[in-house]
């Protein structure tokens, strides 16, 4: 990024100046594209980061206490910028992902680290994972594409606000599409009380298999609308707060670790996974994301979401995942990863950790008797 040549302290005053300008007189949001190129990969003047910035303010209704504050985020917004711009230069294809400007962009990546991504050592729970109870569905007869939000089983895109909740997100998410898929009504549970009430979990680390443990000793949990989220940990309510019948699970299982039995899983219902979430998640914008970032041949992961189905196109394989940071982020709180690699636990890990609910009828999983009937 060029080198400014006047003092800072006067270009804050013009940006903050200006910005009230804008927040009055000026309605329709300017396309970033139109300063940035339609890939988002061209390198600003001074005057148009300014312009960038003032627009961005507008549109993610940011306000800073003071001009000291103001001065720190606008250096975290150049500094991104810099970053999404270089890396929109080296897209593969087409279809490969772009970053962009959202709703962390005046966020530094160490900032949005200790918010959102923690590492979760997921071998301190191997023995509590039924790791012994590994459904291996490597061959199915799966269609070749499926979006479960067109079929009414995926809930609105939710916010985990300012805590590392991740974990609850991905778990009720997954119960709600098992819920809607077997009877038909499609509810909000509630993540709060999972995070209230799961005692090793919080705002800064959780365990998705460690969710449906407690839920299953709880015998279901509340709606969303008796229990709602707040964004903090705070004292247990599941004794005062009556469950949703419609949230009862008996157990769960760990996917099969490879393409195709996460393909299968999902061919059934929407599917528990967690990945490790490279610093492009904090800008990720469309497109399907194939993680150059990540670590190879790791299963190290540090951030939970729901696949909510998979798709191709021009022969690109990805899936489709719903991630909890609300709907500035992403394709409307959405993104594709790839599919379909040669990489042994999959893009960014998501092959290893993945979890899919169940609720039996009798000694049958009742989402394997609805499938069978189809």
């Amino acid at each position: 990024m060029m080198i400014f040549h006047i003092s800072k302290l006067f270009l804050l005053f013009t940006i903050f100046t200006t910005f009230l300008y804008f927040s009055l007189s000026y309605d329709t949001p300017t396309k970033y594209s139109s300063i940035l190129g339609p890939n988002l990969d061209k390198l600003p003047t001074q005057d148009k980061a300014i312009e960038l910035f003032q627009q961005w303010m507008k549109d993610h209704g940011r306000v800073y206490k003071d001009l000291e504050e103001m001065s720190k985020k606008f250096d975290n917004f150049l500094s991104n910028l810099k970053y999404i711009i270089e890396t929109n230069a080296k897209r593969k294809s087409p279809h490969g992902f772009l970053l962009g400007l959202t709703n962390f962009s005046d966020w530094s990546f160490q900032e949005f680290q200790k918010r959102y991504l923690h590492d979760i050592d997921m071998s301190m729970n191997i023995d509590t994972m039924k790791m012994n109870d590994v459904h291996g569905l490597s061959s199915c007869d799966a269609p070749s594409s499926l979006d479960w939000r067109s079929k009414g089983v995926v809930t609105n895109v939710k916010d985990q606000q300012n805590c590392g909740s991740c974990w609850t997100f991905s778990a009720v998410g997954a119960i709600e599409g098992l819920n809607a898929i077997v009877s038909g009504k499609l509810i909000n549970f509630s993540e709060q009380e999972l995070l209230d009430c799961e005692l090793s979990g919080g705002c800064n680390m959780g365990w998705v298999n460690k969710a449906f443990d407690w839920i299953i000793r709880n015998k279901g949990i509340a709606s969303a609308n008796d229990y709602a989220y707040t964004g903090n940990k705070g004292a247990c309510k599941a004794s005062q707060i009556q469950n949703n019948v419609f949230s009862i699970i008996n157990t769960y299982h760990h996917v099969e670790e490879s393409d195709n039995g996460l393909l299968c899983a999902v061919a059934k219902q929407p599917i528990s996974v967690c990945l490790y979430a490279s610093q492009d998640f904090h800008h990720y914008s469309h497109g399907i994301f194939d993680g150059p970032n990540c670590p190879v041949n790791s299963k190290d992961t540090n951030h939970c979401l729901l696949i909510v189905g998979y798709d191709s196109v021009d022969g690109e394989d990805y899936w489709i995942l719903k991630n909890s940071w609300g709907t500035a982020w992403g394709m409307n709180g959405y993104m594709w990863l790839k599919r379909n690699t040669n990489k042994t636990h999959g893009v960014c890990a998501i092959n290893a950790w993945a979890y899919n609910p169940v609720k039996f009828h009798g000694r049958n999983p009742i989402i394997s008797s609805i499938l069978e009937q189809q």
